[in-house]
């Protein structure tokens, strides 16, 4: 496979690095937290958490069992102060970087950044895990697979996040790895049952769709606010049923959505989406154990 593939899938274009055969190895998840969880470095109000601010954090993610970070953008030169962070906490923890692709302008900027930061944090680059372009999106495009074939000498594996049903076979084959967004309160599932729906989801994706590619959840949680989808009701105290439940789970690479409410979002048509922290507006967590 060539350095960079440009994958067509209709009138929409994918901008994948490759080069990197095999993903990195199972990374270390303490047998008494989450595997993972998902980070912007904002705080509720969407304003940037500052160095000292997110060291916080991942000092508490490192307290309550969570050895690996996922984030969404290169807003607030986030990567830069994960990296240091996990340098400075434990260094056996992980981070999967991103860039935030929607087609605009700022695509350059978010992919030059990205490279900026690799490459000040020389040999720290090892708790890189992999590299995800775009959050659902099949993006319509103008990135330049040159600008992203710069992370390659890193040897950091490359994909992107999608939904279990709108992810595009050739998308697949052009990713090292693949993540996925999978949240049982979208498919209307009670809480005694969501554990058991997302490893179903994650188990009929990986056998039917995902052609031997190393899978992991890149999004899965429940929200503490907001209005019942079906059967799913919303409620801090189903957070922690949810929390519990992936707690139990073996042989899966998630991470939880998300540390801390973003009432910087739209609330969406369920009112849901500034609910999803394990953390609310004020920075108190919802988990006894946090």
């Amino acid at each position: 496979m060539h350095l960079s593939t440009l994958i067509t899938t209709a009138a929409m274009t994918l901008v994948c690095t490759t080069g990197f055969v095999q993903a990195a190895p199972l990374q270390s998840r303490s047998e008494s937290g989450l595997y993972g969880i998902t980070f912007t470095a904002k705080n509720s109000d969407g304003s940037c958490q500052n160095a000292q601010e997110v060291l916080q954090y991942v000092k508490d993610f490192k307290n309550n069992g969570i050895m690996n970070i996922r984030t969404y953008s290169q807003e607030c030169d986030q990567l830069t102060n994960i990296i240091n962070a996990i340098d400075s906490v434990d260094k056996s923890m992980s981070v999967t970087a991103a860039v935030w692709i929607d087609g605009s302008s700022g695509d350059d900027e978010e992919i030059s950044t990205l490279v900026s930061s690799l490459k000040s944090a020389g040999s720290k680059t090892k708790v890189v895990k992999a590299i995800t372009v775009g959050n659902e999106v099949i993006f319509s495009g103008s990135v330049s697979s040159n600008d992203l074939s710069a992370t390659s000498s890193y040897n950091i594996p490359v994909g992107t996040v999608d939904t279990p049903n709108t992810y595009p076979s050739n998308v697949i084959d052009a990713c090292d790895v693949v993540g996925v967004n999978i949240h049982p309160y979208f498919a209307s599932v009670d809480i005694s049952q969501a554990g058991s729906n997302m490893a179903e989801q994650y188990k009929n994706f990986k056998n039917d769709k995902a052609k031997g590619k190393s899978v992991y959840v890149a999004e899965t949680g429940w929200p503490s606010a907001g209005n019942n989808n079906g059967k799913a009701d919303p409620s801090v105290s189903n957070v922690q049923s949810y929390v519990k439940q992936l707690m139990k789970l073996s042989g899966i690479q998630y991470y939880y959505f998300e540390a801390l409410d973003s009432n910087w979002k739209d609330g969406g048509s369920n009112g849901v989406e500034t609910h999803w922290g394990l953390y609310d507006a004020s920075g108190k967590s919802k988990i006894a154990s946090f």
